[in-house]
C-alpha cells in the first residue's frame, strides 16, 4: 500500500516530528638503455589499499546544510524527487506527509533511519534508500607553493593531505614537502610528507574548513636529474615518457604506451634511495587504482616485473 492510500485511512493529519605498509628501498640502475632492479619488499599497490597513496582517511561525513539528499522508499513513491531534498539552514528536510526531519550534523544511517521510523504509520515494514545527491556544505582550501590554489569541496568520500594537493595541480617546483601543514581551528598541524612518500605512512584526513599550506622552499635545488618517466617493457630498451603541465596517471600512462597484460613496478626516487610500488596488471589499468596514482617527473616503471604481495 503506498503513503497516499495508507494517509487517506488516517484522514492526513500528522504533526512534524521531531525527531602500512613498509617502503623499502629498491636498487635502480640502468646500464645501456636497460633498467635493472631488485624488487626486495616492494609496495603492492591494490584497490583496497590505494587510498594510501592516491586517497587516505577514515572519517565518517556527516550532513550539512546546503546538501541535497536523495529518498528512495519501497511503497512510498512519493517521497522520491528527482530533484533531491535541500537541507535547509534551519538543518532539516521538509518530507511529504512526514514533516520536517532534521538532516545537519548527522549521518545517512541516523537520517534513513528517522524516515523509516516515521513511515511506520503508514507502511508495516518501510524500507528506505538515502544518499547525497548533492555535497555543497563542507569545504577546504588549498594555498601556498602549487600550481593552482583552490577551494574543494569535501564528499562522503574521505579526503587526505595528498588528494587535495593533487586536485590543486600538485606541488610548484620550488615548494618544500617538509614544510606542509594544516591550519585548523585556529592550530597549525604539521603534515608528515617525507614519512608518506618515503614509508607510506598515513597522512591525516581533512576535516570542513581546513586549509592546506604548502611553503615555498628556501633551498636551491639543483636542477633535476631526470625528467619524465622511463618505461622498461619485456624484451626491450628503456623509452622515455615526457609529462606535461597536466597530470598524468599510471593508467594513461601504460595505454599511451601500448603496454597491457603485465604486472607493473613503478620506483620513485626519494631523498635514500627509490621507493617501489607494484601493482597487479589487472589494477595498473582500473581507473580506480592506476587512474589515481599520479606519475612524478623521474619515476621508472618497468613491466613484467615479479608479483610478490604482502
Amino acid at each position: 500500500m503506498a503513503i497516499r492510500d495508507a494517509a487517506l485511512v488516517l484522514a492526513l493529519t500528522l504533526a512534524a516530528g521531531c525527531t602500512t605498509q613498509t617502503a623499502d628501498v629498491a636498487r635502480q640502475t640502468q646500464t645501456h638503455g636497460v633498467l635493472h632492479h631488485d624488487p626486495a619488499m616492494a609496495i603492492t599497490v591494490t584497490a583496497d589499499n590505494v587510498g594510501q597513496f592516491a586517497a587516505a582517511a577514515s572519517d565518517t561525513y556527516l550532513v550539512g546544510r546546503g546538501d541535497v539528499l536523495q529518498i528512495h522508499a519501497i511503497d512510498a513513491p512519493e517521497l522520491t524527487r528527482p530533484a533531491g531534498y535541500l537541507v535547509e539552514s534551519d538543518g532539516a528536510i521538509q518530507v511529504p506527509f512526514l514533516g520536517r526531519v532534521s538532516a545537519a550534523e548527522r549521518g545517512t544511517l541516523a537520517i534513513r533511519a528517522d524516515l523509516e521510523y516515521r513511515l511506520r504509520r503508514y507502511l508495516p515494514q518501510p524500507q528506505v534508500e538515502l544518499r547525497i545527491l548533492e555535497h555543497n556544505a563542507r569545504q577546504i582550501s588549498v594555498i601556498g607553493d602549487v600550481n593552482r590554489p583552490s577551494r574543494q569541496t569535501l564528499t562522503s568520500r574521505p579526503l587526505s593531505v595528498i588528494d587535495a594537493i593533487n586536485a590543486a595541480g600538485g606541488f610548484a617546483p620550488r615548494a618544500d614537502m617538509r614544510a606542509v601543514t594544516i591550519l585548523r581551528a585556529g592550530q597549525e598541524i604539521a603534515v608528515d610528507m617525507e614519512g608518506f612518500l618515503n614509508h607510506g605512512r598515513a597522512l591525516p584526513g581533512l576535516r570542513d574548513g581546513d586549509v592546506v599550506q604548502v611553503r615555498r622552499s628556501t633551498r636551491s635545488r639543483p636542477a633535476p636529474a631526470a625528467q619524465g618517466v622511463q618505461v622498461q617493457m619485456p624484451g626491450q630498451t628503456a623509452r622515455h615518457f615526457a609529462l606535461g603541465p597536466s597530470p598524468v596517471t599510471l593508467a594513461q600512462l601504460l595505454a599511451s604506451a601500448g603496454a597491457t597484460g603485465a604486472d607493473a613496478q613503478l620506483m620513485r626516487q626519494n631523498g635514500t634511495g627509490h621507493t617501489a610500488f607494484l601493482f597487479a596488471t589487472e589494477d595498473a589499468t582500473r581507473p580506480a587504482v592506476g587512474g589515481r596514482f599520479l606519475l612524478q617527473d623521474g619515476d621508472m616503471l618497468l613491466l613484467g616485473a615479479p608479483r610478490r604481495y604482502q
